[in-house]
Formats: C-alpha cells, structure tokens, sequence
C-alpha cells in the first residue's frame, strides 16, 4: 500500500488535513495497480512491516444507506466521529498514529475498507482505502476499529493490540443510537436528529425483544453466524447493551481506558478486560454470571409479548442445543453441529459445561414470559432443572472441603439431572404432537378420506 500510494502520487486529487491533523484524505484518480489483500496478513513495508485488514468478516446492516465519499467532508466528518468517541471514554485527544484515508473508486464495495497498520520505530501508523461509495454502517465499524487500535497502539511496540468485535460494533451501536442518524454528509444534504435506541426512553431494539441474548462466549468469540447480514442486528444490540452496562459501573469509564490501553501487552484480550475490571470480575465465570443477570434485569422494565405455539417449541429447541464443532480428521475442517445438553452434563467437566449451562438458562428466562400458556410450566421446569444442578454440582465440587466423597456426589446429581431432562424431553414432544394433532382438519365417522380428498381438488 505505501508503495503504490507513492507510485500513484501523480494520479490523486489534492490531500486534505483535519483540524487536528490525524486524518489525511485524498482520492485516487485512476484504477489502483492491485487489489488489496481480501484476508487479515502480516506483510513487509520497505523499512518496516505492515498488517493488513480486511472488513469482510462483519458485514453492514442491510437497511444501511450508502454515501460517496469526498476528502474535504471525510476528513471533517472523522474528525466529528472522534470527537464523539472520546467523549464516550471521557478521554482527551492525544492521538499519535496519522490516519491516511485514501477514497479508490475502483475498490469494490462488496470487499469493503481495507485497512493497514503500519509500524516504524517512530511508532504505528494507518492506512484506510475506501471504495468511492460505501454504506454507513461499514464505514463507521470500520473508522471505530481504526481509532480503538490507534489508542490501543501508542505505546506498543512490535505487537498490535486485538480489538475485541464487541467493543467496535457496541460503541458504533451506543454513538448512532444518541447521535444524528445521517454520519456521512454529501454535498447539499440536509440531517436531522433521530434518536434510534434510547433506554430511558423504554423503548428497544426488535433484535432484543425477539431472540434470547448471546452468551458472553458468543460475545467474546462470534461465530461466522453471528456476523452475516441475518446474525449481526442481534450481535450488534447485545454488544451495545453490555457495553453501556460496563459503562454504567462508576468506574466503567477508567475501566474501559485501561483495558484498551493494556490490549497490547497480551495475546487474548480478555486478559485485558479482567485486569482493567478487577474490581468488579476476578474471573470470566463472573462476567458471564454478570451479564446474564444485567440482560435480565434490562427486560424486566419491558411488556414481552406471548408467541405462538411453534416459536415456543423453536426457541426452546435453541435453548437446550448446544452448538459444538466436531473434528471428524486431523486434516479436515471442523464441522458445525449440535449436540443435547445431557450430553454435556454426562461428558463435559462441571467448569467446562457451565457456559453451556448458563447459556440456557438465560435462554430460558427470555422464553418464559413469552410463553403460551401451555408451553409456560415446560419452560419452568426445563429452567427449574438447570438452576438446581448449577446449584447442587457447585455444592458436590465444594463436597472434598467437608471430608466427602466428591465423585461421588457429583455423578448422583449429574444421573438425577439427565433423567429429569430426558422426562422433559418426552414431555415436551408430547406437547408439540398434541398441538399438531388439534390444528388437523377432523373427518367424521361418515366422511370417505378419498372423496374428501377429490372434492378438495
């Protein structure tokens, strides 16, 4: 990228600097010499090295307006997104990294904004190519990364920081949801103020008021499910809802800070978190704990609205699937599946099962007001079950403390557990078959099935 920028310096329009200075923009006048790397990699630069990103893995919301881009109102426009961000992290602008956004007409705009982090002992800089046109949502997911890594960044060395998915699509969620809708101004356009999500004012995204919550872990580590064009409005809502509920410890603002600011000095991001929230988390088990109570809490302010029949059984499908990715050769790449939740009571270790657990649980909970009332007390006895081995497999791990015998204990509550849970299961497609079987057109003793059937034709 740096060398082509320079071999094409001829071939650009007139680069324009922000008020501050970090964000340089220009737009490119003829076709670029290669197309930029469609996947994320670690390349050579003349002096130094370079990372390369590609935005292909978060897709833009489906009902996101597109915009052509202009240097002169980019520049200002980032310069506006900035101001915005650190004032949700309540931080001054120190910014060290330059920002170059280069406007390519002739970068598709199904590949989206590629993005490149380059590293010289002076420290890191970026480089952000945009397709001439690009929607909304894209363009601020991917100006948010950018700005997060030049914060994570200043006082890195050869490592770049990780940005956690949720952290970007939180924040690009909380600023558009308090903020003008229209991000990127053209030429002529007039905005307007809209107010998309606000709490106080009760109101809530349908993605919330429809679906169960993601669990931390699908949070932490989303699925390629939870970013296609269908995955992401919900990945989207509960990233912005555990983003304001951290937000809202009296500390959550220094919190977040630190986090990022430690995101280089490790591996896992969540390394960070824990130690940027010690006061609140010691360990992940308690964020997920965290969260499932600050979701459920979040929706007891709202009317949940009674489904049917069939999305009760659907939903209470999801809730007891464990989804799991099976290695059938070494060589081979993992294959989706799903397996019962008995299963992983049976095989799973109490520690590596509780996500699982919990998981549904929270599920559950979601599903429980929404109910009909004949699926309402299967609900409750599902979630009755999960609470009570949570609760009991805790107490059998704390069994070794009193001078009994853990193992022991522990597979008398994991048999119980598997057996109420399979005379749920049975209970459960009673249920739905009864239902099927009340919606078929009755015949009676005296109608011919075969007549009934021509007179039909």
């Amino acid at each position: 990228m740096a060398g082509f920028c320079c071999a094409s310096a001829r071939a650009q329009s007139a680069p324009v600097r922000s008020s501050s200075g970090q964000f340089i923009a220009w737009q490119l006048r003829r076709p670029a010499a290669s197309p930029a790397s469609a996947r994320p990699m670690l390349r050579p630069v003349a002096g130094h090295w370079a990372y390369l990103f590609s935005s292909s893995a978060a897709p833009a919301l489906s009902n996101a307006e597109e915009v052509t881009l202009h240097p002169a109102l980019l520049a200002a426009q980032c310069e506006r997104f900035k101001s915005m961000l650190l004032a949700e992290l309540g931080e001054p602008d120190q910014w060290r990294g330059r920002i170059d956004l280069i406007i390519d007409p002739s970068l598709a705009e199904d590949q989206g904004p590629q993005l490149e982090a380059d590293h010289d002992p002076q420290g890191w800089n970026y480089k952000l190519a945009l397709p001439g046109r690009v929607k909304q949502e894209i363009l601020l997911r991917r100006l948010f990364q950018t700005l997060f890594l030049e914060m994570a960044n200043r006082h890195a060395g050869t490592q770049s920081a990780e940005i956690p998915l949720w952290l970007v699509e939180g924040m690009c969620a909380r600023v558009q949801a308090n903020n003008l809708a229209t991000f990127v101004l053209e030429p002529g356009q007039a905005v307007s103020a809209n107010i998309l999500w606000d709490k106080g004012s009760r109101t809530m995204p349908v993605e919330l008021r429809q679906h169960a919550p993601l669990a931390f872990q699908q949070l932490s580590w989303p699925q390629e499910s939870d970013v296609t064009t269908e995955g992401l409005p919900l990945y989207r809502s509960c990233a912005q809802l555990f983003l304001e509920e951290l937000l809202r410890f009296g500390d959550g603002r220094a919190c977040l800070r630190s986090m990022i600011a430690q995101l280089p000095e490790h591996w896992n991001w969540q390394t960070a978190f824990l130690l940027a929230f010690h006061s609140h988390f010691d360990q992940l088990l308690d964020v997920e704990k965290w969260w499932s109570v600050s979701y459920v809490d979040f929706l007891g302010g709202f009317t949940a609205q009674t489904w049917s029949a069939a999305d009760c059984r659907k939903t209470l499908q999801n809730c007891l699937d464990v989804p799991v990715e099976v290695h059938f050769d070494a060589g081979d790449m993992p294959v989706a599946a799903k397996i019962t939740l008995q299963e992983v009571i049976r095989k799973w270790q109490p520690g590596d099962a509780f996500n699982a657990l919990q998981r549904a649980v929270s599920g559950l909970k979601f599903l429980e007001p929404r109910a009909t009332p004949e699926w309402r007390p299967l609900v409750q006895l599902y979630l009755k079950t999960l609470l009570e081995y949570l609760k009991d497999s805790q107490e059998a791990a704390r069994a070794p403390m009193l001078g009994r015998h853990a193992p022991s204990l522990l597979n008398g509550v994991k048999s119980e557990t598997i057996k109420q849970l399979d005379a749920l299961d049975l209970q459960r497609e009673a249920l739905w078959s009864n239902a099927v079987t009340a919606n078929l057109p009755q015949l009676s003793a005296s109608e011919d099935p075969a007549a009934k059937s021509a007179a039909s034709h």
